[in-house]
């Protein structure tokens, strides 16, 4: 009896220390109720920023990679528009980009009455700079200005761009044989360029011919120029005193356009280059009117820009009998000293006579010389017929021509050389 009575004392010892042994080990594993208390997060205390949860290791990777490669914010900026903005030229003497119903939608324009030829003088006053010499840098508006002399026609934009070579190569001029009379009657102007210059359309219209091996038959005539390597031709929306305007740009190295496409007044037709026969890379300009044929070309010079602060001569030169002198070489002088010279034209094209080898003079200034992009200023224009010297004064204004005419008041001239 005495030994059961120890076997439940020890019973009882053992699970009161099972019993004190769970409790205190159930007590270690809550944490104390201090510390819960200040783990309290009030919502002043909320920050102002919300964290990111991190869900695994790939999705940080992922993030980095994001982050790394995610343009900055400026990259996200919105366009104003898809469209391409219409260029504004740099200055506000130019005409705008749309032709004005007054100068370019009429097929035939009205001439003006000879009174407003006289108000020209009374122009604009020009800044002249007496130190200015033909060659000096300054290049053509990309669009036609007002012409201070309702006469002009400067209708047409040259076809290289101010930062191309935009001037011509005057010793082979319109209506000339070149040096020595060796070469065939120019029918157009050269301007001479680096293979890849962009060549722009004149003048707004659509394109007639864009090929090589230029071949073109009209009226029963056939026209061929082989020797023009690759050739674009643009027949104009506008026209003069009823007939169609025509411009073509030759020796291209690429054409850009294509038959019946439509362009615009400055857009890239083709490129520079020496396509066809040529002694180096150029660009061919023409001006055709009434028809596209060889030989109703005009001098191009009278319908493109000229360069900015510059004006042009034209004139005309007869014998007493009223012959047109052929092949005469005419000067330009300034203080006392040539600074430049032509010809006038070789075989022109009178109304009596019919040659498709012919050049033509304007219909307004019948002339038969032209000096281009003159700085606007005072000059004497001399010319040599028949072993006599002839002079005539000229003030040449900008974007103006002048014509001088040596049919009257013929006077020795007082420059020598």
């Amino acid at each position: 009896m005495g030994g059961l009575r120890k076997d439940l004392g020890g019973i009882l010892v053992l699970i009161v220390a099972l019993a004190l042994g769970a409790f205190l080990l159930l007590r270690n594993s809550l944490p104390p109720t201090s510390a819960l208390e200040s783990t309290e997060v009030k919502a002043s205390d909320t920050p102002d920023f919300t964290p990111t949860v991190r869900d695994s290791g790939w999705q940080d990777v992922i993030r980095g990679e994001i982050v790394e490669v995610t343009p900055q914010p400026t990259v996200y900026v919105a366009l104003p528009t898809l469209d391409p903005p219409t260029p504004t030229p740099a200055g506000t003497d130019f005409w705008s980009a749309t032709p004005t119903a007054t100068r370019y939608m009429p097929v035939q324009p009205t001439r003006p009455a000879p009174t407003a030829v006289a108000a020209a003088p009374s122009g604009p006053t020009v800044n002249r700079n007496p130190q200015v010499t033909r060659g000096e840098f300054s290049p053509p508006p990309e669009l036609a200005p007002l012409s201070l002399d309702p006469r002009d026609h400067f209708w047409f934009r040259r076809p290289v761009s101010a930062s191309a070579n935009s001037s011509e190569i005057y010793w082979y001029v319109y209506g000339s044989n070149g040096p020595e009379n060796l070469w065939r009657i120019h029918h157009g102007i050269d301007l001479p360029n680096p293979d890849g210059k962009e060549v722009h359309a004149a003048g707004d219209g659509v394109v007639i011919w864009a090929a090589d091996n230029y071949v073109w038959a009209e009226d029963g005539w056939v026209d061929r120029a082989y020797s023009y390597g690759n050739v674009v031709i643009i027949q104009h929306d506008f026209g003069f005193e009823g007939k169609p305007l025509y411009t073509l740009y030759a020796h291209l190295s690429i054409i850009l356009v294509e038959p019946n496409q439509r362009v615009r007044m400055g857009d890239t037709v083709g490129l520079s280059g020496r396509s066809g026969i040529v002694s180096g890379p150029h660009v061919h300009f023409e001006v055709r009117v009434e028809k596209n044929k060889y030989s109703e070309t005009r001098n191009p010079i009278l319908w493109m820009v000229p360069y900015n602060g510059h004006g042009v001569i034209a004139g005309r030169i007869t014998r007493a009998n009223g012959d047109i002198v052929q092949d005469a070489t005419v000067k330009l002088w300034r203080d006392g000293k040539a600074i430049d010279s032509t010809t006038t034209y070789v075989n022109p094209h009178w109304m009596e006579g019919q040659s498709f080898w012919n050049v033509n003079p304007d219909e307004v200034w019948r002339e038969n010389f032209v000096i281009g992009d003159v700085p606007a200023g005072d000059y004497w224009v001399t010319v040599e017929v028949d072993g006599i010297r002839y002079q005539q004064p000229v003030t040449v204004r900008a974007a103006t021509t002048s014509f001088v005419d040596f049919n009257r008041d013929r006077v020795q001239p007082t420059p020598s050389g």
